[in-house]
């Protein structure tokens, strides 16, 4: 049984938000090494990868909850956030995510 549902959670923090500005994620093309690591790291789904290119590509920027995990793992620096007003950053492994939501 899941205690806390985060997809639930953003999705019910959207409908509140809306007409905010939130975040704008664009990425550099020509710096991104395809690496993948972004892909891996976002605790919520937010980039791909694109097979034809070998880039990270953003499909779901809503979701993106400006934790900047992506940005700290980004190993060539490619990532661009706009409109992120945040006080602390802070970063979000997927691996200590997992482990807490079996603690919860």
């Amino acid at each position: 049984m899941e205690l806390f549902n985060t997809t639930k959670f953003f999705h019910n923090l959207k409908k509140v938000l809306r007409g905010v500005d939130m975040v704008e994620i664009e990425i550099d093309e020509n710096a991104c090494v395809g690496c993948g690591s972004c892909v891996d790291d976002c605790p919520n789904d937010v980039y791909e990868m694109d097979e034809s290119k070998n880039k990270t590509k953003v499909v779901n920027a809503e979701d993106c909850m400006a934790c900047l995990s992506c940005h700290e793992i980004c190993p060539a620096e490619a990532m661009e956030h706009k409109n992120i007003h945040v006080a602390k950053r802070l970063y979000i492994d997927r691996k200590v995510n997992d482990i807490i939501k079996k603690i919860i």
